[in-house]
């Protein structure tokens, strides 16, 4: 298995340097407040979250490190992320981690062991339609190793597909979205839609050179029946 993560990896790496080696490497951070830490339909915690985030962008070529960290609650999260950006296409393979929440202190991050580990590897293509004023972004991702096992400890191999579609209104940067599974596996325990949605995000002026980024989204988790209101403020 980590043979063919490193076969990914280098892949992405050979093709954001094709043709790259006169770009200079843009680094951008920053951190998020959200009400709540909801993902693809599913709530991982209810507290409030602090999400700090840094990337490096060559090209077509970006590696980011994300985390998520709960205010009130043991929950820590810390994703790493490498993609490559080509025309419409975005190529991504994307290591998330989480802390095991009954004993923090013994999580174990070098822990690979497909029974044991709390990494979970995914690859995902993401696509934006070229179609003039009709922007949509399709994507599909799969678990390929880690924690994503059955009853059994096989691999789940379990996929999510979404379609978003963003516009502008009244300087408002909104998108409606709707993203499902196929078969039982991390999502639900069947083929279902999990994840329903719209987002809306404004500025909020604060001084004549300072602006606040508030987010906000209400989802649907059909499946679940859950629904939630988040919102998040950018720093």
């Amino acid at each position: 298995m980590k043979k063919i993560v490193l076969m990914f990896s280098l892949c992405l790496i050979s093709l954001g340097s094709m043709g790259q080696e006169e770009s200079k490497v843009a680094f951008d951070a920053g951190v998020d407040f959200y009400s709540r830490y909801v993902w693809r339909g599913l709530l991982f915690t209810d507290a409030p979250s602090i999400q700090p985030y840094m990337s490096f962008t060559k090209g077509g070529f970006t590696a980011m490190a994300w985390g998520s960290y709960a205010t009130s609650k043991n929950y820590a999260e810390i994703d790493l992320f490498l993609s490559y950006t080509t025309g419409g296409l975005t190529f991504n393979l994307n290591d998330y981690f989480t802390e095991d929440e009954r004993d923090m202190a013994s999580t174990d991050f070098t822990e690979w062991r497909d029974s044991l580990t709390n990494h979970l590897v995914e690859a995902s293509i993401v696509y934006t339609l070229p179609t003039e004023g009709f922007p949509l972004v399709l994507m599909t991702s799969t678990f390929i190793y880690g924690a994503d096992l059955d009853s059994d400890l096989n691999q789940n191999y379990s996929t999510y597909f979404e379609a978003k579609y963003p516009f502008t209104y009244n300087d408002y940067d909104m998108a409606v979205f709707i993203g499902g599974t196929l078969s039982k596996g991390y999502y639900a325990n069947d083929a279902a839609i999990v994840n329903l949605g719209f987002n809306a995000g404004y500025p909020i002026k604060v001084t004549d050179s300072f602006s606040l980024p508030v987010n906000m989204s209400l989802i649907l988790h059909p499946y679940n029946k859950d629904v939630f209101f988040v919102v998040g403020v950018s720093f």
